[in-house]
């Protein structure tokens, strides 16, 4: 005898339920894949939109994306601060707007037929600002709204889905601007400063461990490029990433060979877009630097004096060879360079170059015969009267004479 499989019953209502829950889920999906570019059909799109329940305008739409805090991870948490979210801000939208929504992780978009009112959604900033400030107050969380330009072609939705995206990473940069409009981008910068002078005096602070006066160098630089909110956020990001690169370059090159992972400046400044953020991550890793080339007592102190002199033994010989030419090739003004070699060495950079050539005529007056005016010229003197006045003023005494009593010196000791 066959045994009857019990029946399952459903009841209406929770059916109904079931069918309104699978309905709003492919029509979020749906909604998703159009905006995402996924799905590229306009006559499929278009008989999908009719078949969800979906209204876009052909006349005017735009997107609105609103992003709140990542570190709500846990999905009931993420779900409750959605519903939360949504209710307040289509609570703004819904009285001049008919509007769709479709929400993903720490994301909510909507879609609002601007031509159904003739209030401009930038009137309602205000609001929308006291909405954001509110709903922080009362649950703690933290949310940034872009929105797009406005758009006429159902075909433009993944244009319109990308520059609110791009909108509401700005607004999440800033610390008291959450609503910022695509109109606004092109306002942005995409020019920053980092100056050469700025750059080594970076690097001469950490190579130093100077850690305060470093600290202060990437606090002003990261305050001049940023205390307008005027800087777009691609831009910032390359800031950043060019102040890492001369933090890099300030330590050994195997000097970050042990650094853990999780702490990896340049893994951490890609995953956050605040300013203070990544501020935070470069003052946190130039500290670490100044630490690391403190700690290595066994690296020769760097000074500028030492990269100088060097290129001054490998080029005196060049005529041209100058406070200017130094300024160019060390890419800072001949005045800074000169004021940073002189505090550190008590002499000019005229000095210096005059120094290293009189030791280098020295030797050629020692072990050849060459005259004096063919010295001159060796050691990049255009005039032997100079070479000679230079010569006289840190020997006491004329290439000739030098010579001379070299040549007696020698003589004697034969003797």
């Amino acid at each position: 005898m066959k045994r009857k499989r019990p029946k399952i019953r459903y009841s209406k209502e929770k059916m109904k339920k079931d069918l309104i829950q699978q309905k709003k889920t492919l029509k979020n999906n749906f909604l998703l894949n159009v905006m995402r570019g996924d799905v590229k059909d306009l006559k499929y799109i278009k008989e999908n939109f009719e078949h969800l329940g979906i209204f876009i305008s052909q006349n005017s739409f735009q997107i609105i994306t609103i992003e709140f805090d990542g570190a709500v991870d846990n999905n009931s948490e993420i779900i409750f601060s959605q519903l939360i979210i949504k209710n307040r801000v289509e609570k703004i939208l819904s009285n001049y707007f008919s509007l769709q929504s479709a929400e993903l992780l720490h994301r909510i978009f909507m879609i609002i037929n601007t031509d159904e009112s003739s209030i401009i959604i930038k009137e309602l900033q205000i609001q929308l600002q006291a909405a954001i400030e509110l709903i922080y107050h009362d649950h703690g969380i933290r949310c940034f709204i872009g929105i797009s330009h406005i758009h006429n072609n159902i075909g433009e939705i993944p244009d319109a889905y990308t520059e609110s995206l791009e909108a509401v990473t700005n607004a999440a940069m800033q610390e008291d601007k959450n609503v910022f409009f695509a109109e606004d981008l092109v306002k942005l910068s995409k020019q920053y400063e980092f100056t050469i002078e700025s750059e080594y005096r970076l690097i001469n602070y950490i190579k130093t461990s100077k850690k305060e006066q470093a600290l202060n160098v990437i606090e002003e630089v990261v305050c001049e490029n940023t205390k307008n909110h005027n800087l777009n956020i691609g831009y910032v990001q390359c800031l950043m990433f060019d102040i890492m690169g001369a933090i890099i370059r300030s330590v050994k090159v195997k000097g970050f060979s042990s650094m853990p992972v999780e702490k990896d400046p340049i893994r951490n400044i890609k995953e956050h877009t605040k300013i203070v953020e990544m501020k935070q991550i470069l003052l946190d890793f130039c500290s670490y630097a100044c630490d690391l080339n403190l700690s290595q007592k066994e690296m020769q102190k760097y000074s500028i004096e030492e990269d100088i002199n060097q290129y001054i033994k490998e080029n005196y010989f060049n005529p041209d060879l100058n406070v200017s030419m130094l300024g160019e090739t060390f890419h800072l003004t001949p005045a800074y360079l000169s004021k940073i070699y002189k505090s550190e060495t008590g002499n000019s950079l005229l000095y210096a170059i005059n120094s290293i050539r009189i030791e280098a005529s020295k030797k050629l007056l020692d072990e050849t015969e060459l005259s004096v005016n063919q010295i001159s010229q060796l050691v990049g003197y255009l005039y032997c009267n100079v070479f000679i006045r230079f010569f006289k003023k840190q020997t006491g005494l004329t290439p000739g004479q030098y010579k001379n009593l070299n040549k007696k010196q020698k003589k004697n000791i034969g003797d």
